[in-house]
């Protein structure tokens, strides 16, 4: 067949996937290179993904003739979509509006504006893109949004036969889809009603705790914190095989909403721990469902949702699943990918291989680095062949370091690439690298753990190379890493494997081990509050200097900054 290409361009985290026979070679998230967070799609007002298409073709040295297929991850029936998503949302914040609360909080928050502000201007515009797609390549397929979201978790996992659950926001038929997928085929197992939105749900309860739309992973953090409270989760009811959501019980919810800046009191955490128990106690009838219908213990998960590593943990430990697979670009940008691997398919393309790392985006040589860094005042370098060992030594003393190395990561986790580190052994460090990002101090953070040494460590381990699911730490060793350990004595694990890619970023975490006898990281993503994740190294470098980073390694410089 020759290249495909992925294209997620309606509502956020637009991107873009590119396939050569079949294999996934290159993806990249808009946002990574306009700068605009999440950057906006057709429907809410932005901008399709000009920018990564472009890279796509010019990373790989490809004209648009050399493209045998474009696949759009929404459906081209826009008028049925649209006139769906605007009664559902409507509809939902009638219902559970007081004073106008939620349109006043909604009207700066531009993941909220699901409506475009003219409905024939966004038709107008989106008829136009498509009119330039089809006129820039040879065929254009537009992919049902879950269906790509299906793909992604299916195509992209090791499984030949897996339950697929797939939920988000908004889809355009429904929010959530339960499939089965056997022998390289997609089979319908049920779809809920669009009112039944779990993702919609998850975000609305978030602004009720202080949070906007995309900010819903902070929920999740928050409800380590809190105890669920059967009398604040009427909203969300639980059933064998089944759930329904009212919004109207929100309305009770509605008068504890925190504004910014405002303190966090104990009903919050309360009301964020009944949202997650909640979901969860949905997750698990999903869960159910599938098994019930298929026997199958092998599950994927797909969709936005699925970035809930909580719940994931939760699907896992149970009886239901003995391995599982999470879409590690859960979000709408990874339907840009379940777009392109599921028009493959149905030009009868091999199946990709398993998805083991997501390092799929732009590179950078040392020659381009040094241009950046010869051009920069304020810093200086030295040149490594094997930085791992400086750097090591240097997180060993408690210095912070940003991470900057090989082709960039698609989704929304920082995996080794295009990370901030730091030892896990200080507590203060939490602070500190929340503090460098901008981030509220109550907010966990990660370790990067050798995959072998997850038994010392953890209960229950299993695999997790994209920080996608959660853990439980072992009773007598948290205290020996307590910036990485939250609330509950959980952690959001990455496990690097002995045969990973990020070759440097594995030999990092080793000669850290030696130096100190613990094998993991403190790692979060290298970006600034409300700024995407550094792409090319002027983004990096821009952001040690307006940053308390201490250190720069990038290729193979270590960058620090001259002493006034």
């Amino acid at each position: 067949m020759g290249y495909i290409l992925g294209i997620n361009e309606l509502l956020h985290d637009t991107s873009a996937v590119l396939l050569k026979d079949g294999k996934v070679v290159g993806a990249i998230e808009e946002e990574r290179l306009s700068g605009e967070k999440h950057a906006l799609g057709l429907c809410l007002m932005g901008k399709p993904p000009s920018y990564s298409v472009d890279w796509c073709l010019g990373y790989f040295g490809l004209d648009e003739s050399q493209i045998d297929a474009v696949a759009v991850s929404f459906d081209v029936n826009t008028l049925t979509m649209m006139k769906m998503l605007y009664n559902v949302i409507t509809e939902a914040i009638q219902k559970m509006s007081v004073k106008n609360a939620f349109k006043q909080k909604s009207k700066n928050d531009p993941g909220m504006n699901i409506i475009p502000g003219s409905t024939y201007g966004f038709f107008v515009r989106r008829r136009a893109y498509f009119s330039e797609l089809r006129r820039r390549f040879k065929e254009v397929v537009f992919v049902k949004h879950h269906l790509a979201h299906a793909a992604s978790a299916y195509y992209c996992s090791a499984f030949d036969r897996a339950n697929i659950f797939v939920t988000d926001g908004v889809g355009d038929e429904s929010p959530t889809s339960l499939y089965y997928g056997r022998d390289g085929e997609l089979i319908p197992i049920k779809q809920f009603h669009p009112h039944q939105s779990l993702g919609t749900l998850y975000r609305t309860v978030s602004q009720v705790c202080g949070f906007v739309y995309f900010d819903a992973g902070k929920t999740m953090g928050l409800s380590a914190y809190g105890t669920p409270r059967p009398e604040l989760g009427e909203y969300l009811r639980v059933y064998p095989y089944s759930y329904s959501i009212d919004f109207k019980p929100l309305r009770k919810l509605w008068k504890f909403a925190r504004d910014d800046g405002q303190p966090i009191a104990g009903i919050h955490k309360d009301i964020a721990a009944t949202l997650q128990e909640r979901l969860e106690a949905a997750g698990m009838e999903m869960t159910k469902l599938l098994h019930a219908k298929t026997g199958c213990r092998n599950l994927c998960l797909g969709g936005g949702v699925s970035l809930n590593c909580v719940m994931n943990s939760a699907l896992l430990n149970s009886e239901f699943v003995d391995d599982i697979f999470i879409q590690p670009a859960a979000m709408d940008m990874g339907a840009a990918l379940g777009a392109a691997v599921w028009v493959a398919h149905l030009k009868g393309e091999s199946r990709p291989d398993a998805m083991e790392d997501v390092f799929l985006g732009p590179e950078y040589s040392n020659d381009e680095i040094k241009t950046v860094l010869d051009a920069t005042p304020g810093i200086e370098f030295r040149h490594y062949e094997r930085i791992e060992q400086p750097v090591a030594k240097l997180l060993a003393d408690n210095k912070t370091v940003g991470w900057f190395q090989g082709r960039m990561e698609f989704g929304p986790r920082a995996l080794g690439s295009r990370s901030i580190l730091a030892s896990p052994i200080e507590p203060y460090m939490k602070d500190r690298v929340n503090d460098i990002k901008g981030r509220e101090r109550w907010r966990p953070l990660a370790p990067a753990i050798l995959e072998e040494r997850m038994p010392d460590w953890f209960l229950n381990p299993y695999p997790s190379p994209f920080m996608t699911l959660n853990f439980q730490f072992k009773n007598g060793v948290k205290q020996r890493v307590p910036s990485v350990v939250h609330a509950d004595g959980s952690a959001r694990v990455q496990s690097v494997p002995k045969n990973s890619r990020a070759k440097r970023y594995r030999r990092l975490i080793e000669e850290f081990e030696k130096l100190t006898g613990v094998p993991m990281l403190l790692n979060t993503s290298f970006n600034e509050r409300g700024v995407p994740i550094v792409c090319a190294p002027k983004h990096a470098v821009a952001s040690f200097v307006n940053t308390a980073l201490d250190f720069l390694a990038i290729g193979d410089f270590l960058v620090s900054k001259k002493r006034e």
